[in-house]
């Protein structure tokens, strides 16, 4: 079924973005996708489909006579066709009664998770346009997608939620498995072990998930466990994330292996610590609607170069949800890859899911937290309680 949640979003949009009409257009979407289908319903594209979303708050549904009766029973949209031969006359048929000046396509340069629209089906828009004689403007619905996929249901923040609590089930356990002598990729297993026993997904590639990190001088980035070491007076960080009911967490966790002496880890890696997690914190009062990425983004880069620490080659954040990076909008910073306004200096919206996840290289190993955000009115809310002390092992 389609939620007239996500329908509603992008009817705003529209109105907002000033564009007359929307169209997903695709065939076979098990085999070649438009991510922004799943996100508006459980429905698939079997023949050439076009679902058109108009700026009235109308909405029509082009689809074979065989998918007729499957889009009438959906319930959202207001006229359903069933092209007899042609898919493209039909739309066409549709563009000129609707009038439209701008049309808005799902293409994107930046943002995977609004470029739905293969090639050759975007020839066949071409074809229906041309039949149409239409002379208003394309453009991308890059806009209308950030805030339809971006901004989360309740029910969305509820599977997500429920994602983060299984994780954390697994990272507390891990507190017992891990011992010093171990390998990072013993660490590994365990985590995997017990994802693939409570039968969950995963949020990215099962074979770097999750990446174990431990001591200084360990591989890291997106790679799963390196055969590495975990010594006495190393820090182990662990990220993790799993599929839970269609939505997926993105979490890390920080542990520290206590050396024979010791009773609780080393002033400075505390102090290491207790400063990437009260970045987190600064930035999640300040995540607020109607901010952009940046600012965000240089609330916790501030804070933790302010201390001391160098700065660190990546963005603060990113959008979750369906998988662990969701498209659209970043929490960045104005470095080369990420300086895009699209990227960083979009405002943000109520209800958007983002990871925060600053990290800085000490002694023992790298030292990196992610929490996992909602954005509302007073700040950003967290899904799951945020770590707030190191593990001890």
């Amino acid at each position: 079924m389609f939620s007239k949640e996500k329908v509603k979003i992008a009817f705003d949009a529209l109105r907002d973005e000033k564009i007359d009409m929307w169209i997903i257009a695709g065939q076979e979407s098990a085999t070649n996708t438009e991510p922004i289908l799943a996100v508006m319903s459980d429905a698939e594209f079997i023949g050439c489909t076009a679902l058109i979303f108009c700026k009235d708050g109308t909405s029509t549904a082009v689809c074979t006579p065989i998918d007729y009766n499957g889009y009438v029973h959906h319930g959202v949209f207001d006229e359903v066709i069933a092209f007899p031969i042609s898919f493209t006359d039909t739309l066409a048929e549709v563009i000129v009664k609707k009038k439209p000046e701008v049309i808005a396509l799902d293409y994107s340069l930046e943002n995977p998770s609004a470029d739905g629209l293969s090639l050759g089906m975007y020839h066949l828009l071409e074809e229906a346009f041309e039949k149409a004689n239409y002379q208003g403007k394309v453009v991308s619905a890059e806009n209308i997608i950030v805030r339809v996929r971006g901004i989360k249901s309740e029910e969305e923040l509820s599977k997500i939620r429920k994602a983060c609590l299984e994780a954390e089930k697994i990272f507390d356990d891990a507190k017992d498995f891990i011992k010093p002598g171990m390998n990072c990729k013993d660490v590994y297993a365990f985590f995997q072990n017990e994802v693939e026993r409570k039968g969950f997904g995963w949020s990215w590639p099962k074979s770097c998930n999750p990446g174990v990190f431990s001591g200084y001088g360990c591989p890291g980035g997106h790679m799963g466990a390196p055969d590495f070491a975990i010594s006495r007076g190393d820090v182990v960080n662990i990220d993790f994330g799993i599929v839970v009911d269609g939505y997926g967490c993105d979490l890390q966790r920080m542990y520290y292996v206590l050396k024979e002496d010791e009773s609780e880890a080393p002033k400075d890696i505390v102090e290491a610590f207790n400063t990437v997690r009260d970045g987190i914190l600064l930035a999640a009062k300040a995540l607020k609607p109607g901010v952009t990425g940046l600012e965000v983004d240089t609330v916790a880069r501030e804070y933790i170069t302010g201390k001391g620490y160098e700065d660190w080659n990546a963005a603060l954040g990113h959008q979750m949800g369906r998988v662990a990076h969701d498209g659209g909008p970043l929490l960045g910073p104005e470095k080369p890859r990420y300086n895009k306004d699209e990227l960083i200096r979009t405002p943000l919206f109520e209800n958007m899911a983002f990871t925060l996840e600053p990290a800085i290289p000490t002694r023992a190993g790298r030292i990196g937290l992610e929490e996992d955000v909602v954005v509302k009115k007073d700040g950003a809310e967290f899904i799951v309680p945020p770590q707030k002390e190191l593990y001890l092992i």
